[in-house]
């Protein structure tokens, strides 16, 4: 055995031991990146837990932006009843996803 054969060994354990450290640090501190679609999904399954009378159809166009849903229906009778509960449905999407995603419901 060379001279200092251990120690080279214990170092290169322990390196490997404060890399994996340094891993589960950062996968506790990870947040996870919501995209629009996932916004829209939980929207729409809120949306029919609320409303089981109005389909996907009947939202014609979905944006996301800067934590602002704009929505546009393809009735004013389905954007009023919408609008009446943008408050639950806010605060059911933000419940859903563990974080304030959505700060605002706007429909036209």
């Amino acid at each position: 055995m060379q001279p200092g054969g251990k120690s080279r060994t214990f170092n290169k354990i322990m390196k490997q031991l404060a890399d994996l450290l340094g891993k589960r640090k950062n996968l506790r501190n990870y947040t996870r990146k919501i995209d629009e679609k996932t916004v829209e999904s939980v929207f729409l399954g809120a949306l029919q837990k609320e409303l089981p009378n109005i389909a996907r159809a009947d939202i014609l166009n979905f944006k996301l932006k800067d934590k602002k849903i704009y929505l546009k229906t393809a009735h004013p009778a389905i954007a009023s009843e919408i609008w009446r509960r943008r408050e639950r449905l806010k605060n059911e999407i933000n419940n859903f996803l563990e974080s304030e995603n959505v700060e605002e419901i706007k429909v036209k």
